[in-house]
């Protein structure tokens, strides 16, 4: 986590040109929550993960470093995902099929 995480407004943040998002709100029994929420196209194009969320800076950094540095590793477990499913289905069908 060398790199500088730039404020890009009050709730928005960028960490090696990804964009985060800062978010508050109450729970389902009324606490207080924060956390943060990624869903920058930049790192997730290609793989079935749509968003992720973290409750520190640190975490999300973490997180975006991992989709960042292992990109093609990941790449190639997704493909390696795709093609076990289609066999699945291929075999099985969905859910209504069996």
């Amino acid at each position: 986590m060398n790199e500088k995480i730039k404020p890009i407004n009050e709730n928005i943040i960028e960490y090696r040109g990804v964009q985060f998002e800062y978010h508050e709100w109450t729970t389902f029994d009324g606490n207080q929550a924060t956390g943060y929420h990624c869903d920058d196209p930049k790192i997730l194009d290609g793989l079935n993960t749509m968003s992720f969320g973290a409750q520190t800076i640190t975490e999300m950094c973490f997180k975006i470093d991992k989709y960042l540095d292992n990109r093609k590793q990941l790449l190639k477990e997704q493909v390696e995902y795709n093609r076990a499913e289609a066999a699945y289905y291929e075999k099985w069908g969905t859910a209504n099929e069996f």
